[in-house]
């Protein structure tokens, strides 16, 4: 979690400067205290730090939080524990699961291991939405790394009740363009969600560039009384080089053929270059007899 705020003192440590005892104070009110350096009104988000083997999980960014104030003393991480974790979204990078792996899977085993039994005041997690196996089954079916994820999900978050699904528009999804496989891959996804006992809301974030992109999947994921939540986005075209974002493809296609040019260019200029110091080299060398090759 993030660092502890400069110069804060815990709640523990503050009522032994000032003389008074903290926990004297009603409970509401220490919730209240509890809540202001532990919870974040916007899901916190983790990112993957593939300098360690295996990755890690670290925050993108300092939300102000204090988690350090839960080992302060023992009653202080008893009542301030689940208001971390229960409060809290939680929202999960994507990353490649192996080096074979050609799609990318949310990476949430790190933390919920880390935090051991904690894991079960989680009650919002936020992941993309799971990906399903193509064609080579005849059917649908889920990757393996989604399967297992769910599980834990189910095995140790034993209070989540929401369950946030980002469906980006590159997803790899495309059994779910096909309307037969896509009835049945939703009902499979259907079926995994409700072996999570605790699990109340499934919220899906549909993002698309088009309102035609989003065929009859809002209609289908309603049907099984996931809540569907649909947004348009500027699409952009990124340059080969990572450069240049343009807004349309004909524009990002004369920059990427320029830069191709250009790189043609330069690498000519650089080989003549060479040849030409290669040719006067040779003339100056009395063992080349022969020049007239370099005439």
């Amino acid at each position: 979690m993030a660092k502890e705020r400069a110069n804060s003192p815990s709640p523990a440590k503050a009522s032994q400067v000032s003389g008074f005892n903290f926990f004297e104070i009603a409970i509401e009110i220490r919730l209240k205290i509890y809540s202001e350096i532990l919870v974040h009104s916007e899901p916190i988000d983790f990112v993957a730090n593939h300098r360690s083997s295996p990755p890690s999980l670290l925050l993108s960014k300092r939300e102000g939080l204090c988690p350090a104030l839960l080992r302060a003393n023992k009653k202080v991480h008893g009542e301030a524990s689940s208001l971390l974790y229960s409060v809290n979204r939680f929202r999960f990078p994507d990353i490649y699961i192996s080096r074979t792996s050609a799609t990318k899977c949310p990476y949430i085993t790190p933390f919920l291991r880390q935090i051991g039994s904690l894991a079960g005041h989680i009650r919002h997690i936020c992941i993309t939405f799971p990906t399903f196996d193509e064609f080579q089954h005849g059917g649908a079916v889920l990757y393996e790394a989604d399967i297992k994820n769910l599980e834990l999900i189910r095995d140790t978050c034993t209070s989540i009740t929401t369950l946030e699904l980002w469906f980006p528009p590159d997803s790899e999804n495309y059994v779910l363009v096909d309307l037969p496989i896509a009835t049945e891959a939703l009902d499979l996804l259907d079926t995994r969600f409700k072996a999570v006992p605790s699990l109340k809301e499934i919220i899906v974030h549909l993002q698309v560039y088009a309102v035609e992109d989003l065929s009859h999947y809002p209609i289908k994921m309603r049907e099984r009384g996931w809540t569907v939540e649909t947004a348009l986005l500027n699409r952009v075209w990124i340059s080969d080089d990572g450069r240049v974002e343009f807004h349309n493809e004909e524009d990002c296609d004369a920059y990427n053929n320029e830069q191709l040019l250009f790189e043609w260019q330069r690498d000519k200029e650089k080989e003549d270059e060479e040849w030409i110091e290669e040719c006067y080299r040779r003339r100056r060398d009395p063992y080349w007899k022969n020049d007239s090759d370099y005439d």
